[in-house]
Order: C-alpha cells, then structure tokens, then sequence
C-alpha cells in the first residue's frame, strides 16, 4: 500500500462512478486513456486513484495548477490552515506521484487561462479532467481550451457541477453554469455519459 499524504478526502466520493464509468468504457470502446490532462489537482487524490486502477505504464500525465488552493473559498477544510505553508500542497503531490514512476508526468505550475494558451492546441489528450476553479466563468474557459486539446473518441469530466457556494448562491459562483455554456456551445460534438454531482462527456 502506498504512503500516500491526503488532507482532503473529496475525491473519493466519485470513485464508484468513475470505476463504472471508467470500466463500460473499456468494455465496450476498449478505451484506456494513453494521455491524460487533469486542470486542478491539488494533492493528487484523484490522480493516484487513476494511476492506482486505470492508467498503464508509459501514460504521458500533464497536470496543471498553481498549487495555491483558495484560502477564501468555503469548504477548505483541515487544508485550509495548511495553505499558509509554504508548497503544502505541491509538496504532498509530489511525495504522492512518487509512487508512480512509470506514468510519465510533467507539472505545469500557474494559473490554467495563462498555461493552456500556451500549448499545442491540437488533439492530444484521451482524458481531460477539469477540478480547477469554481467559478463559471473559469470552468467554460477551461473547457474551451480543453475541446481543443481533447481528440475525438476522447472523455472530458467536470467536477463540482453540483457544488454550491452556501454563502453566495449567484449562478456565477458555480461551476454548473459553465458546463451548461460548454454543452450548449459543443452539444454536437458531445455525448453526455455521466451526470450527478460530476459531469463527464464523451467526444465524438
């Protein structure tokens, strides 16, 4: 068992989908994702799981955060308070990929809006992951960006479509209203697989 350092449990909460979705996938498209791109990953819980049960040795595994977290946002948790170390959260994700040396990662540290642009906007990726901000906003930009980079055949998840600020219920301040805009801008393109707390799409 690895020695995994986790403050936050959130992730766990998909598990049971993503194993479902995740294994009606492999049955019946024989998909299993050779490069991955996760928008937001803090200290890698979902990341390991991934590595831990789907991935394969040699995955090209791009992450992309500032490893910053947000002390204003409600819900930190324990994490929280241990923002204010310094690389708390970078460090905990790098001890936790130590783990999987055979994935070949590569860290992308700033903010999402600034990094994308900068890559080849081609198709590249079989899964895209995006857990980054919760604004709506910033989820659409990054789903923009994301389509580019995704290939056809490909799967993209959202997280926290279900999430809502308990002290600010203005639709701005959710993901929800982003993935809304990106399905009605791409619903051609797309095929919604999975819809609960997470949303995940299929591109076609």
């Amino acid at each position: 068992m690895n020695d995994y350092k986790f403050t936050e449990t959130w992730f766990d909460g998909n598990i049971p989908n993503w194993t479902n979705l995740f294994t009606a996938l492999k049955e019946q498209l024989d998909f299993v994702p050779k490069s991955v791109l996760e928008i937001g990953c803090f200290e890698g819980r979902a990341t390991t799981w991934l590595c831990d049960n789907i991935l394969q040795e040699g995955t090209r595994y791009d992450i992309v955060d500032t490893f910053g977290g947000s002390l204003n946002e409600t819900g930190m948790g324990e994490a929280g308070e241990k923002l204010k170390e310094e690389d708390f959260i970078y460090n905990n994700f790098r001890h936790n990929i130590s783990f999987h040396d055979k994935i070949n990662f590569t860290i992308h540290r700033g903010e999402s809006q600034k990094i994308l642009p900068t890559f080849d906007l081609t198709p590249t990726y079989d899964f895209i992951y995006i857990d980054a901000s919760h604004r709506a906003d910033d989820t659409f930009v990054d789903a923009y960006y994301a389509n580019k980079l995704l290939k056809n055949t490909g799967l993209m998840i959202f997280d926290d479509f279900g999430w809502k600020d308990p002290k600010d219920n203005h639709p701005s301040i959710s993901p929800e209203l982003g993935v809304h805009t990106f399905i009605a801008n791409y619903d051609r393109e797309y095929k919604l697989v999975m819809k609960g707390y997470q949303v995940a799409v299929w591109k076609q």
